[in-house]
């Protein structure tokens, strides 16, 4: 087990490449606040180019908000145990999970993130990086915040984005897809044979195009310039919503033997907050 998330009371970790590899007898890998297991970035800084060390572990108590992990390139693999990350973790980021293994994250930061699961749950809160691209093959994909390009793909699971601002590309074989777009750049959703579910700001500027077995948006939507269209065993629905170009951001949902649900809803909602 490594858990390399604390620091000589900076409450960070500095590295510039980190590799950390998990087979079934390691059970997890961790990434959290009080840890006290430090690798240095280019080794030891009183002799520089020596290897990473690694402190005693009870030295450190930080708050969890205060430590994050920061790192040029992160690469972790385990099979058949756990990831988790707690805090914040800075870099381009490579996670593959085998097995039944899961990923859980707080947080990542960074240009370029690809994390994969087999049948195992993929759970992050926030994502901000300029090009995601997190896959399962029989586990379900659940995020909280995300920002920037993100690609998703799950054959067998369900997916589901409490907020999307940017380009978003999301496919199942099997399973839904549920996603709220609060920010557009470029919307492209489709289940082969699950059903869609798509809530959007009600200030959203976007042209649709929804295509599924049945098609149902929401009254409270404001859709102009509204199609119906059918073909096959199915309807395709086109418009534009709020006076938006034809040309410029669209949101795209395709159902073929599933139903897609649009409707708006309210960032307040999107918390998801309890009563």
């Amino acid at each position: 087990m490594f858990a390399p998330c604390s620091g000589w009371g900076l409450g960070r970790l500095r590295l510039s490449q980190l590799r950390v590899g998990a087979g079934r007898a390691a059970g997890s890998w961790a990434c959290r606040a009080g840890s006290a297991r430090e690798y240095g970035s280019g080794g030891d800084q009183r002799h520089p180019g020596s290897e990473p060390t690694v402190s005693r572990p009870g030295l450190a108590r930080q708050a969890l908000k205060e430590w994050a992990l920061l790192s040029q390139k992160l690469h972790v693999q385990t099979k058949g145990g756990k990831v988790i990350c707690l805090g914040t973790v800075y870099g381009n980021i490579n996670i593959h999970a085998s097995d039944k293994s899961t990923v859980t994250i707080d947080k990542l930061q960074g240009s370029t993130v690809n994390i994969s699961t087999e049948d195992g749950l993929l759970e992050a809160k926030y994502l901000y990086t300029e090009s995601s691209f997190l896959s399962s093959a029989a586990g379900d994909i659940t995020l909280g915040s995300v920002h920037g390009n993100i690609t998703l793909h799950s054959n067998m699971g369900n997916i589901t984005v409490d907020s999307s601002s940017g380009c978003l590309k999301a496919s199942t074989h099997l399973g839904a897809i549920d996603v709220y777009v609060s920010q557009l750049g470029k919307v492209e959703l489709k289940s082969h044979e699950g059903s869609i579910l798509v809530k959007v700001a009600s200030s959203l500027q976007a042209r649709l195009e929804l295509s599924g077995k049945e098609v149902d948006v929401n009254s409270e939507v404001h859709v102009q310039e509204m199609a119906e269209a059918h073909k096959d065993d199915g309807v395709i629905i086109t418009g534009l919503m709020n006076q938006a170009s034809k040309h410029e951001k669209w949101i795209k949902a395709d159902a073929p033997k599933g139903t897609i649900n649009f409707r708006s809803q309210s960032w307040f909602q999107s918390l998801k907050l309890q009563d």
